[in-house]
Protein backbone atom coordinates (compact mmCIF):
# COMPACT_ATOMS: atom_id res chain seq x y z
CA UNK A 1 0.00 0.00 0.00
CA UNK A 2 1.21 3.44 -1.00
CA UNK A 3 1.88 5.77 1.81
CA UNK A 4 -0.16 9.09 1.86
CA UNK A 5 2.94 11.09 1.23
CA UNK A 6 3.86 8.97 -2.34
CA UNK A 7 0.20 9.30 -3.09
CA UNK A 8 0.58 13.11 -2.90
CA UNK A 9 2.91 13.44 -6.52
CA UNK A 10 2.51 16.70 -8.39
CA UNK A 11 -0.01 14.76 -10.88
CA UNK A 12 -2.41 13.95 -7.91
CA UNK A 13 -2.16 17.22 -6.25
CA UNK A 14 -3.16 18.62 -10.22
CA UNK A 15 -6.31 16.51 -9.86
CA UNK A 16 -7.04 17.53 -6.44
CA UNK A 17 -6.77 21.08 -7.27
CA UNK A 18 -8.98 20.59 -10.67
CA UNK A 19 -11.95 18.69 -8.41
CA UNK A 20 -12.16 20.96 -6.00
CA UNK A 21 -12.63 23.65 -8.11
CA UNK A 22 -15.40 21.67 -9.75
CA UNK A 23 -15.76 18.52 -8.78
CA UNK A 24 -18.06 17.41 -12.01
CA UNK A 25 -15.31 17.89 -14.56
CA UNK A 26 -14.81 14.61 -16.75
CA UNK A 27 -11.79 12.86 -16.13
CA UNK A 28 -11.41 12.88 -20.26
CA UNK A 29 -11.20 16.92 -19.57
CA UNK A 30 -8.43 16.47 -16.76
CA UNK A 31 -6.74 14.06 -18.68
CA UNK A 32 -5.87 16.83 -21.46
CA UNK A 33 -5.18 19.46 -19.03
CA UNK A 34 -2.32 17.64 -17.54
CA UNK A 35 -1.66 15.85 -21.05
CA UNK A 36 -2.42 12.69 -19.54
CA UNK A 37 -4.38 9.47 -20.25
CA UNK A 38 -8.19 9.37 -18.50
CA UNK A 39 -7.38 5.79 -17.54
CA UNK A 40 -4.15 7.29 -15.57
CA UNK A 41 -6.86 9.64 -14.33
CA UNK A 42 -9.32 7.18 -13.35
CA UNK A 43 -6.77 5.10 -11.50
CA UNK A 44 -4.99 8.16 -9.49
CA UNK A 45 -8.87 9.15 -8.03
CA UNK A 46 -9.51 5.15 -7.58
CA UNK A 47 -6.06 5.12 -5.50
CA UNK A 48 -7.33 8.98 -3.64
CA UNK A 49 -10.69 7.30 -2.61
CA UNK A 50 -8.82 4.31 -1.51
CA UNK A 51 -6.30 5.92 1.05
CA UNK A 52 -8.79 8.50 2.26
CA UNK A 53 -7.38 11.55 0.70
CA UNK A 54 -10.16 12.07 -1.63
CA UNK A 55 -13.33 11.61 0.63
CA UNK A 56 -16.18 12.77 -1.52
CA UNK A 57 -17.44 14.23 -4.77
CA UNK A 58 -20.03 17.10 -3.82
CA UNK A 59 -21.91 20.24 -4.65
CA UNK A 60 -21.38 23.51 -3.68
CA UNK A 61 -24.46 25.67 -3.07
CA UNK A 62 -25.38 29.46 -2.59
CA UNK A 63 -27.02 28.70 0.62
CA UNK A 64 -28.85 32.33 0.47
CA UNK A 65 -30.48 31.41 -2.84
CA UNK A 66 -31.87 28.58 -1.12
CA UNK A 67 -32.97 30.91 1.45
CA UNK A 68 -30.35 30.27 4.46
CA UNK A 69 -28.70 33.34 4.38
CA UNK A 70 -28.85 33.19 8.25
CA UNK A 71 -24.66 32.34 9.88
CA UNK A 72 -23.83 31.72 12.98
CA UNK A 73 -21.20 30.42 14.92
CA UNK A 74 -21.74 29.45 18.55
CA UNK A 75 -19.11 28.92 21.39
CA UNK A 76 -19.95 26.16 23.70
CA UNK A 77 -18.97 25.29 26.91
CA UNK A 78 -18.98 21.86 28.33
CA UNK A 79 -19.64 20.15 31.64
CA UNK A 80 -16.14 18.58 32.59
CA UNK A 81 -16.05 14.63 31.22
CA UNK A 82 -19.26 15.04 29.18
CA UNK A 83 -17.44 15.67 25.45
CA UNK A 84 -17.94 12.50 23.82
CA UNK A 85 -21.96 12.57 25.04
CA UNK A 86 -22.35 16.10 23.83
CA UNK A 87 -20.50 15.41 20.27
CA UNK A 88 -23.04 12.75 19.17
CA UNK A 89 -25.77 14.52 20.23
CA UNK A 90 -25.21 17.57 18.37
CA UNK A 91 -23.60 15.87 15.36
CA UNK A 92 -27.14 14.58 15.21
CA UNK A 93 -28.34 17.65 14.27
CA UNK A 94 -28.61 18.64 10.48
CA UNK A 95 -28.78 22.26 11.52
CA UNK A 96 -25.24 21.89 12.06
CA UNK A 97 -22.59 22.54 9.70
CA UNK A 98 -19.46 22.41 11.38
CA UNK A 99 -18.52 21.24 14.86
CA UNK A 100 -15.16 21.61 16.00
CA UNK A 101 -13.37 20.74 19.40
CA UNK A 102 -11.48 23.51 20.63
CA UNK A 103 -8.77 24.87 23.41
CA UNK A 104 -9.34 28.30 24.74
CA UNK A 105 -12.14 30.23 25.22
CA UNK A 106 -14.47 27.81 24.32
CA UNK A 107 -14.80 23.80 24.62
CA UNK A 108 -16.81 23.69 20.98
CA UNK A 109 -17.20 25.86 17.99
CA UNK A 110 -20.10 25.38 15.83
CA UNK A 111 -21.02 26.53 12.72
CA UNK A 112 -25.31 27.02 11.72
CA UNK A 113 -27.31 28.40 8.94
CA UNK A 114 -30.83 29.15 9.14
CA UNK A 115 -33.19 30.79 7.16
CA UNK A 116 -34.37 33.58 9.57
CA UNK A 117 -33.64 35.12 13.17
CA UNK A 118 -36.48 32.82 14.28
CA UNK A 119 -35.42 29.63 12.90
CA UNK A 120 -31.85 30.37 14.26
CA UNK A 121 -33.05 31.04 17.95
CA UNK A 122 -35.10 27.41 17.68
CA UNK A 123 -32.14 25.79 17.07
CA UNK A 124 -30.40 27.55 20.04
CA UNK A 125 -32.85 27.27 22.76
CA UNK A 126 -34.85 24.29 21.88
CA UNK A 127 -32.16 21.61 20.25
CA UNK A 128 -28.92 22.93 21.31
CA UNK A 129 -29.32 24.99 24.60
CA UNK A 130 -31.54 21.77 25.58
CA UNK A 131 -28.51 19.59 26.03
CA UNK A 132 -27.74 19.46 30.04
CA UNK A 133 -24.47 18.85 29.76
CA UNK A 134 -23.75 22.01 28.27
CA UNK A 135 -23.07 24.79 30.35
CA UNK A 136 -22.74 28.13 28.07
CA UNK A 137 -23.25 29.09 24.61
CA UNK A 138 -22.40 32.44 23.09
CA UNK A 139 -24.00 33.65 19.69
CA UNK A 140 -21.80 35.10 17.20
CA UNK A 141 -23.98 36.38 14.20
CA UNK A 142 -22.17 36.32 10.92
CA UNK A 143 -23.17 39.90 9.53
CA UNK A 144 -21.25 39.64 5.68
CA UNK A 145 -18.82 36.55 4.28
CA UNK A 146 -16.04 37.43 2.54
CA UNK A 147 -14.63 34.52 2.07
CA UNK A 148 -15.58 30.87 2.25
CA UNK A 149 -13.77 27.71 1.20
CA UNK A 150 -14.33 24.52 1.80
CA UNK A 151 -10.93 22.57 0.87
CA UNK A 152 -7.19 24.40 1.27
CA UNK A 153 -5.56 25.24 -2.19
CA UNK A 154 -2.93 22.82 -3.42
CA UNK A 155 -1.17 25.21 -5.59
CA UNK A 156 1.99 25.31 -3.56
CA UNK A 157 2.06 22.19 -2.67
CA UNK A 158 1.84 21.33 -6.58
CA UNK A 159 4.75 23.75 -6.72
CA UNK A 160 6.73 22.28 -4.34
CA UNK A 161 5.93 18.55 -5.67
CA UNK A 162 7.09 19.99 -8.52
CA UNK A 163 10.78 20.14 -7.49
CA UNK A 164 13.32 22.97 -8.19
CA UNK A 165 12.92 22.38 -12.01
CA UNK A 166 9.68 23.54 -12.13
CA UNK A 167 10.30 27.15 -10.70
Amino acid sequence: MLLHSELLDEVNLKILDILSRDASRPFVDIAKELEISDATVHIRVKRLQAAGILRKFTITTDNALLGYDHLAFIGINISKGSGDEVLVKLSQLDEILELHEMYGQFDLLVKIRARNLEEMRDIIANKISSIPQITEAQLMTVLKTIKEEHMISLKRDIVDAAGPAAT
